[in-house]
């Protein structure tokens, strides 16, 4: 009989995941993001026939509306949630408001080590893991071929050691539009236009910082040398050299690069599969460009998952968080959204798969190697999301010709004030 409690206490201890899958029953309710509502469906639907007796129900909002939910229905200790999509740049802000819980008895040390580690670091807070990375992100350089042959200008190369420069793509875009014969072409936007998330690699390229270290701190770095030179070459392109559309939004930006009407597009790569529907576009990759005078950056960081600290079902709340990020929902989600891996063993079969040998899936190539090379991660504060607010207002006031200096040193006072509440 000691021999037959010995045996079992062993097989607890090594296979506790499984054991506790097994027994776990009940529903849990995620709070997430309708974009991405086909893709998580076909998760849940595998998570609930793996785990027979648990049910997952999905409240979804749209992204311009999901902050503002989680702030609304966490800051008033709703208990209703149990899994919570987060903004890695959120993860910190949360925990210290106490919205979610820590993770780090449900993931080992070598579970967390299978993420990149800068998302990693992104879902940690206080020398806690809270949230592990759903997804990663990385942008590339769309160019349409026929706006670029009119112009006679060469296809740019998708190897990083050829990478163009910032001033070679303000020099291309000029003829191209000279070239066109159309004034509704423009040579070069962003798909998130103003947001920082996309716009601050141009800060990064010239060494710029968009916080200082204690997350707190913006005066001398949001109006730093790096970040005035940036930020002036961003108002340059749409007020100077008039390369750039105003009057556009980020929601309309891939569809004007699919209609023909800009001939380079800064954006995410899961966009080839909009452009892949698109009739008759003829289009390429190659790598984000950088400064001249600068270094290569590319935006990383994207949604995490989270559990609520006010879910009556944690366990299996960090259950299905460990399926969505590490396990067979992993591999479902990314399948059906088409996205970039956080997961270190799927950046490398990027370079080993054979799905990946030919265009366009050959994008995820050269977004893995950006992704060890020179990925840069978003700001880590508390107080983020009033940062990205007014840096977002700023960046779309320099966009539409105010001045550069000024701008980002009323940033400044602005965010001196709002940010106190975390020193």
């Amino acid at each position: 009989m000691k021999k037959f409690l010995l045996t079992l206490l062993v097989c607890a201890i090594l296979i506790p995941s499984a054991f506790a899958a097994g027994n776990m029953t009940g529903t849990i309710r995620f709070l997430t993001m309708a974009e991405y509502h086909n893709a998580l469906q076909g998760v849940i639907q595998a998570f609930e026939d793996s785990h027979p007796g648990v049910k997952v129900e999905t409240e979804e909002f749209p992204f311009a509306q999901l902050f503002d939910a989680i702030e609304i229905k966490l800051g008033s200790r709703n208990s209703n949630f149990d899994v919570i999509l987060t903004d890695a740049t959120m993860v910190s802000g949360y925990a210290y408001r106490g919205f979610i819980s820590p993770l780090d008895e449900y993931f080992t040390a070598a579970e967390k080590a299978k993420f990149t580690p800068a998302l990693v670091n992104s879902g940690t807070y206080d020398g806690q893991f809270y949230s592990p990375p759903l997804k990663n992100s990385c942008h590339v350089l769309w160019y349409n071929k026929k706006l670029l042959d009119k112009a006679g200008i060469p296809y740019p190369s998708a190897d990083p050691k050829n990478r163009m420069t910032w001033e070679q793509v303000v020099e291309f875009c000029q003829k191209i539009m000279a070239a066109s014969g159309d004034s509704t072409v423009y040579g070069l936007t962003f798909e998130q236009i103003s947001r920082p998330y996309q716009i601050l690699p141009l800060v990064n390229s010239l060494g710029g910082e968009g916080i200082g270290p204690d997350g707190i701190t913006v005066d001398g770095y949001i109006n730093g040398p790096g970040f005035v030179k940036a930020m002036q070459w961003y108002s340059d392109i749409h007020n100077k050299y008039k390369i750039a559309p105003k009057g556009i939004a980020p929601s309309e930006t891939v569809g004007q690069f699919a209609a023909g009407k800009v001939a380079f597009l800064s954006a995410n790569l899961f966009d080839y599969k909009t452009f892949e529907k698109t009739p008759g576009l003829q289009y390429g990759y190659c790598p984000l460009p950088y400064f001249k005078e600068g270094k290569p950056v590319t935006p990383t960081d994207s949604f995490h998952i989270s559990v609520s600290n006010y879910s009556k079902n944690k366990a299996l709340a960090a259950e299905f968080a460990k399926y969505l990020t590490l396990g067979e929902g992993s591999d479902i989600y990314l399948d059906k959204q088409g996205e970039f891996s956080a997961r270190i063993d799927v950046l490398n079969s990027y370079t080993t798969d054979a799905r990946y040998n030919s265009f366009p899936l050959s994008v995820f190539r050269l977004a893995a190697l950006e992704a060890k090379t020179t990925a840069f991660p978003r700001p880590l504060s508390l107080g983020y999301r009033e940062w990205e607010s007014v840096m977002t207002a700023t960046m779309e006031d320099i966009r539409n010709g105010a001045d550069v200096k000024q701008s980002l040193d009323k940033a400044v006072k602005t965010l001196n004030a709002q940010l106190q509440i975390y020193r």
